[in-house]
C-alpha cells in the first residue's frame, strides 16, 4: 500500500483512487482537506512540558497542519523511555515517542527496536520539491484531460436528461396522436371493405 496522501478535494481524492485502479499501481490512502475541521488547533498543557509532536512540525503551507494533526493528533515527544513511561501513564493516557524512536501508545503497547532512527514518511516537502518538472508536467496534463473529459461526460449527460425530459413531456401528446392515427386506419379499413363489397356486386 502507498503512502497516505494530501489532497484538496475529495473528487480530487477520488480521481486519484481512478487512477491508481485503472493503471494496477496499488491502494494508497487519501487525506481530502475540505473534509477535515477548519479551526485553529489550540495549544494544550502537557506533562513535565514536553513538547508535542503536532508542534514540531512546520508545514510550508499552513493549510496541511489539520492533515498532520489527523496523522499525529497529541503524541508527545519524550527524551528517553523513562520520561516517555512517566508521562504516558499518569492520571490521563498519552500517547508518547521518544527521540530514539520508540513509541508507547494510549493503549500500552511499546514498540522500538535497534538501528537508526527511521524518518517519517509524513515529509513536509511538497509535490515539487520531490517530483521532476516532467513528471509533474505530465501528471498536471493528465489531470487537465480527465477534468476535460469530465466536464464532455456532464454536459453530455445534461443533454441526455432534457431529451429524456422532453420526451416525458410528449409522451400524452404521443398516446393522443396514436390513437387518432388507429382511428383513421380503422376507418380507412371499412372504406376498402365496402369498395371492395361493392365491386364484388357490380361484377
Amino acid at each position: 500500500m502507498l503512502d497516505n496522501m494530501i489532497v484538496g478535494h475529495v473528487e480530487q481524492a477520488q480521481e486519484c483512487i481512478e487512477y491508481l485502479r485503472r493503471q494496477n499501481l496499488g491502494r494508497a490512502s487519501f487525506v481530502a482537506l475540505d473534509k477535515l475541521p477548519n479551526k485553529p488547533i489550540e495549544p494544550i498543557q502537557t506533562p513535565e512540558n514536553v513538547p508535542r509532536l503536532f508542534d514540531l512540525i512546520k508545514p510550508k503551507d499552513p493549510k496541511y497542519g489539520p492533515a498532520f494533526y489527523k496523522g499525529v493528533r497529541d503524541t508527545l515527544v519524550a527524551n528517553d523511555l523513562d520520561q516517555a513511561n512517566r508521562i504516558a501513564y499518569g492520571t490521563k493516557r498519552w500517547r508518547v515517542v521518544t527521540l530514539a524512536g520508540q513509541l508507547i501508545d494510549v493503549s500500552g503497547t511499546m514498540s522500538g527496536g535497534g538501528g537508526k532512527p527511521k524518518s517519517g514518511g509524513m515529509s513536509s516537502k511538497l509535490a515539487s520539491d520531490i517530483v521532476s518538472p516532467e513528471e509533474l508536467k505530465r501528471f498536471e496534463k493528465q489531470s487537465e484531460s480527465a477534468a476535460t473529459a469530465l466536464a464532455q461526460a456532464h454536459l453530455k449527460l445534461a443533454s441526455l436528461e432534457d431529451e429524456l425530459e422532453g420526451l416525458r413531456r410528449k409522451a400524452p401528446t404521443l398516446d393522443m396522436d396514436i390513437e387518432k392515427a388507429q382511428m383513421a386506419l380503422n376507418t380507412l379499413r371499412r372504406r376498402i371493405e365496402d369498395s371492395e363489397k361493392r365491386m364484388r356486386q357490380i361484377q
